[in-house]
């Protein structure tokens, strides 16, 4: 496309396109507003990682004025589909959830002919990122709804200006900052968001949380101290969106040994992310022979516990986390306890960052080698010297409690009853 095309391209959409979909918007919220009946909501799952209105389906599978259903698509073009699919329908069964299931030997479900739905939330907000039966250019004229699965911690236009953010009815972020951010950066000044809290807060504030912890012979009558780390995948950064992160290539034999070191004070818990397994195993000098043995090592040491799945728990429950990951470096702020972030030059990740993500790494204690991991297990960890705790306490009331007193479900469901005149 040339110079002049992407200048007309650009105009139609940003003069044009994006406040003709706000029109449109505006004469479906007119004429629901008059509709006698309940309103039909059609949530698009792609996988169980991505999956964060399970609370907001259960508030409106309650409510009369809600004709809810779950629509499972995968990724098209995905390696993985079949079974992102099958995690879904486990979890989905598991709970007692119907949905409409995807068949990948047939048609897709066609759902504006099948159910023509009044509302649409979607997990991702890229355009052709599912079968186009099911792609969010379809919907824009229905009132298309998001809520990104984890913190955005970066600034810019992947986070806060596709066509996808201008065109959707309704954005729904985690603070205040987030909706600075979409003021900022969006086409639209984010007229669409909506501040209503974290997509997990509602997960990682319920009053109770299951022990996911081993239990370890500690010395004396003092617990062992409950110490998370999570790598992250990104151990080549090359061809990679994210700046360099991963310190695992190098923290691996000292995590082992200091595991091995502490036994009787620490119950260390090894929390990939689920994408180091697979860049392990086509990693040069490690293969899946020695990936499934490392790993095989966390899972049975008499101090450590290898957890691959759900992390809300086992963060809760812990007292302190090493990591290098992303969203981690807000998440782990609802447990309030002491967290490091381990990185040897920190300028590349923090230039990426927006007000809030840089408010969230200032909350880190920042381990570049051996020597600073290890000050922080003996002196935060085992010590309880942790002199950034009022500033984590006050951080939490600030940016993770959703606003009004309210959960972050009760927040969405209200806003589109609010604005519906329900």
């Amino acid at each position: 496309m040339n110079i002049l095309a992407k200048s007309v391209n650009y105009l139609w959409l940003h003069l044009w396109q994006y406040k003709a979909t706000e029109r449109q918007h505006r004469r479906l919220v007119k004429q629901l507003r008059k509709a006698h009946r309940p309103l039909k909501v059609v949530f698009i799952a792609i996988d169980v990682a991505y999956w964060r209105y399970q609370h907001v389906y259960e508030l409106m599978l309650n409510d009369s004025r809600f004709q809810p259903t779950i629509v499972l698509s995968p990724c098209i073009g995905h390696e993985h589909q079949e079974q992102e699919m099958e995690r879904l329908r486990a979890y989905f069964d598991a709970r007692g959830i119907s949905y409409v299931d995807y068949d990948f030997n047939g048609e897709p479900y066609y759902i504006l002919e099948e159910i023509y739905p009044d509302i649409v939330f979607f997990p991702q907000p890229y355009e052709h990122l599912l079968c186009k039966e099911h792609d969010c250019l379809h919907f824009y004229d229905r009132l298309v709804c998001y809520m990104p699965y984890a913190f955005w911690m970066s600034t810019g236009k992947l986070s806060y200006n596709l066509h996808f953010h201008n065109r959707a009815w309704r954005l729904y972020y985690s603070t205040p900052l987030h909706l600075e951010e979409a003021q900022k950066v969006a086409t639209n000044h984010g007229r669409n968001v909506r501040v209503v809290g974290y997509a997990n807060a509602d997960d990682f504030l319920c009053p109770h949380h299951d022990d996911p912890w081993h239990s370890s012979g500690s010395v004396g009558v003092t617990p062992a101290k409950r110490l998370v780390w999570a790598p992250h995948y990104s151990i080549i950064a090359a061809n990679s969106a994210l700046p360099p992160r991963s310190n695992f290539l190098w923290m691996a034999d000292l995590m082992v040994t200091l595991a091995k070191e502490y036994e009787g004070r620490i119950q260390m818990a090894f929390k990939p992310h689920p994408a180091l397994l697979t860049q392990l195993y086509q990693h040069p000098e490690w293969g899946q022979e020695r990936t499934d043995e490392y790993y095989e090592l966390w899972r049975t040491m008499p101090n450590t516990q290898l957890e691959a799945g759900e992390f809300v728990d086992l963060f809760m429950t812990s007292d302190a986390m090493i990591h290098d990951s992303g969203s981690f470096a807000v998440e782990y702020h609802y447990s309030r306890k002491p967290v490091m972030f381990v990185s040897k030059n920190m300028k590349p990740i923090l230039d990426t960052q927006s007000t809030f993500g840089l408010k969230a790494y200032d909350l880190h204690y920042i381990g570049k080698d051996e020597a600073g991991i290890r000050r922080f297990i003996d002196e935060v960890v085992l010590g309880g010297n942790d002199p950034l705790l009022p500033e984590r306490e006050q951080f939490f009331r600030d940016y993770l409690l959703p606003p009004g007193g309210k959960s972050v479900a009760q927040n969405i469901l209200d806003d589109i009853l609010d604005s519906l005149g329900r």
